[in-house]
């Protein structure tokens, strides 16, 4: 265990350094064309470049130095490199050969040397010649050194996790995982059956309560109805005054026609 932790510990740092470490190739040849610009013919400056340029590969691209030379009796550096692929020139240095003719170094860097790479130039020759042109390097590629894109580091991240205790370490993450989510998540059947237990309940109970109030009511209703009825008075029939009245009435009648007729 400890020497599969050391392994992973190595070869983390080997990645790091190797990503902060500048990748440099050897440096190689690489012929070209100096051409007017827009067309494939020579340029008038041609004879100003030194053949061939030496390329090198830095942090996956190609470091291009190219040489121009001018006679002594152009005076120094008569031409200078105004920009180059767009940019401006990179390790510039001026030097002097042994028969004082005048060399200007400089560098571009690129990620593809197939396509045609256009540069400004502005020449200068004292009382001779005077201007600016541009210039396009048509570069014979049949040799180049491939780039390569993948790092150091991406080597020693798969390494890591090849290695048992990576892999160890990975499939415990993966069960944890698991776990957390079988715990976070509650089954979904069994949550709707359970709701609908609660609902089925709960819509019974309201029904019976319903009803149960609706009982009370007609209840109370009826008891209401019977406390009414038992409020209304009862009439009675009284046979012994009705039987007193009539006697009472027969009297007069009887005493009434008595008196009229005697006194008729």
């Amino acid at each position: 265990m400890l020497k599969s932790i050391k392994v992973v510990i190595l070869a983390l740092i080997l990645g790091v350094l190797a990503s902060l470490t500048p990748v440099v190739g050897h440096a190689q040849s690489l012929d070209y064309a100096a051409l007017k610009y827009g067309t494939n013919q020579t340029s008038m400056a041609s004879g100003y470049f030194v053949h061939p340029a030496q390329v090198t590969v830095k942090n996956h691209a190609y470091v291009v130095t190219m040489d121009i030379k001018t006679a002594k009796k152009l005076t120094s550096w008569p031409v200078t490199v105004l920009s180059v692929d767009g940019h401006a020139p990179e390790n510039v240095r001026k030097t002097k050969d042994s028969a004082g003719n005048s060399h200007l170094y400089y560098a571009f860097t690129t990620t593809d040397l197939k396509r045609k790479v256009t540069a400004k130039l502005a020449i200068d020759v004292p009382d001779v010649y005077k201007a600016k042109h541009l210039i396009a390097f048509k570069f014979k590629t049949a040799h180049l050194p491939a780039l390569t894109t993948a790092k150091t580091a991406t080597t020693a991240a798969k390494t890591t996790q090849s290695t048992p205790a990576a892999t160890s370490r990975r499939h415990q993450q993966a069960a944890a995982k698991s776990s957390s989510a079988s715990t976070a998540k509650p089954n979904t059947k069994t949550s709707k059956r359970h709701h609908s237990r609660q609902t089925s309940q709960s819509s019974s109970n309201k029904t019976s309560s319903q009803a149960s109030q609706a009982t009370q009511t007609s209840s109370s209703s009826s008891q209401q109805t019977t406390a009414e009825a038992d409020q209304v008075p009862q009439q009675k029939t009284h046979w012994g005054g009705l039987i007193g009245g009539a006697v009472a009435i027969i009297v007069l009648v009887g005493g009434g026609s008595w008196w009229y007729f005697g006194r008729h």
